[in-house]
């Protein structure tokens, strides 16, 4: 379960920003978009974020990519003097040569069924990891595990012994907890495989859905995933087909090789005037755009709300109908069918689920540039009104104030029309 993630100098952040899924102390929608961790601590089961184009929010998916990717694969993968692919911001000197900075709080249950808050983060630039560190809620008080200094690297003897083994052979370029997990470390192998399992999520490409077709029952539940939807289909399956491809022979000459490839075919009802009598086959390429999108997350959001895996999606709302996102998202802000407490946080445009039945306003979050290039990340409780400087009612109208431009995150449209005629007249 993810709590906040934070990010400082990358991409289009210059200064520290924070998204949090944790539940802010306001009443509304509690029991449903909701759920409690420990007697202290309720987490939001989903949340959306809105922005005008280029405001930052791919480079906020992309921002925690990379942290879990150099969390998990930079000791395994990274050799000496290979560069951290790390991009800080470009638009300020005085982010110039300066590190970038991640951090993610997050719950994990222990071996006795027990949540178990941790805090892991790293400062790195292109050559080396300046910080590394790693805390833990183990009783009442936050327990260091380890701490990292540039290549001073403290292990807790009693809590974090494992790491002990990996001091000396963390090299500078290298995360010590992805080092700690390659020679077994047992509490850095359960942070590294959770890394992962929210890493999958973020780069899924729908091979998890598509591996889940052998499985009848799971099939089933797909296809009345899209059901759901609306989309009139009888069936759902896989099949080999062959790929042929050319590649260049040792003697110069081009030879054709053939491919095996697994995948979808979708079966309609095929109708004697208004009697199904029997079913078509289409390939997944005659689906629209939708329909191969929704078969591409429906693995992942079932399994998130079985077993509660965190998922984050961009520009999830692309190709989708904004009912369909509606009915997603509704899926998830239900302790009836979010049973896993699975949570969901997505950047979309769809302005019309930006309501009061729908949304808590801790779930509703903007990004939006400064006058200087930087992202700023808020959400709508952090927003204080203009005119009383309080906070937003809980009975206003979000999406009506959104699109008049009174919380931010909007492209400038009116200086664009502006622009446009000034244009016009000088042509």
């Amino acid at each position: 379960m993810v709590v906040e993630f934070s990010v400082e100098n990358f991409k289009s952040f210059k200064d520290k920003q924070t998204f949090s899924l944790l539940a802010g102390k306001n009443k509304e929608l509690t029991a449903e978009n909701t759920f409690e961790v420990t007697q202290s601590v309720r987490l939001l089961r989903s949340a959306v974020i809105y922005g005008a184009n280029a405001s930052g929010k791919s480079n906020f998916f992309t921002a925690l990519t990379f942290f879990l990717d150099f969390a998990v694969n930079s000791g395994p993968s990274q050799q000496v003097g290979d560069t951290i692919d790390v991009h800080p911001f470009a638009f300020s000197k005085q982010t110039d040569g300066e590190p970038s900075s991640f951090e993610l709080l997050f719950f994990l249950k222990n071996e006795e069924g027990k949540p178990i808050r941790y805090r892991y983060g790293f400062t790195v630039n292109q050559d080396k990891v300046f910080k590394e560190y790693l805390f833990a809620v183990l009783n009442v008080q936050e327990v260091e595990l380890f701490t990292r200094e540039g290549q001073t690297i403290k292990c807790n003897s009693k809590y974090f012994s494992e790491g002990e083994s990996a001091v000396k052979i963390t090299r500078e370029n290298a995360s010590f907890l992805s080092v700690c997990a390659l020679i077994n470390g047992n509490r850095a192998k359960t942070i590294v495989l959770f890394f992962q399992t929210l890493s999958t999520r973020l780069d899924n490409k729908g091979a998890q859905t598509l591996s889940k077709l052998t499985d009848s029952r799971y099939r089933e539940r797909i296809v009345d995933f899209l059901r759901c939807a609306d989309i009139q289909i009888l069936d759902v399956k896989s099949k080999d087909v062959p790929y042929f491809y050319s590649v260049r022979a040792p003697n110069g000459a081009i030879e054709t090789r053939e491919r095996i490839q697994e995948r979808v075919s979708y079966s309609h009802a095929y109708y004697n005037q208004e009697e199904p009598v029997s079913s078509v086959e289409f390939d997944e390429e005659d689906e629209s755009l939708g329909t191969r999108k929704l078969f591409q997350f429906a693995a992942l959001l079932l399994e998130s709300l079985d077993n509660g895996f965190p998922v984050f999606i961009d520009e999830f709302d692309s190709s989708l109908h904004p009912l369909i996102v509606e009915s997603i998202l509704k899926f998830f802000n239900s302790s009836k069918t979010n049973a896993g407490n699975g949570q969901l946080v997505i950047s979309c445009h769809a302005v019309h689920i930006m309501r009061k039945d729908l949304f808590r306003r801790d779930q509703i979050w903007f990004c939006e540039k400064d006058p200087y290039g930087a992202t700023q990340l808020y959400s709508l409780v952090e927003y204080a009104e203009p005119d009383t400087h309080g906070s937003v009612r809980n009975d206003a109208a979000y999406s009506k104030n959104y699109l008049k431009g009174k919380y931010g995150g909007i492209p400038y449209i009116n200086e664009i029309d502006t622009q446009l005629a000034d244009d016009s007249n000088g042509a």
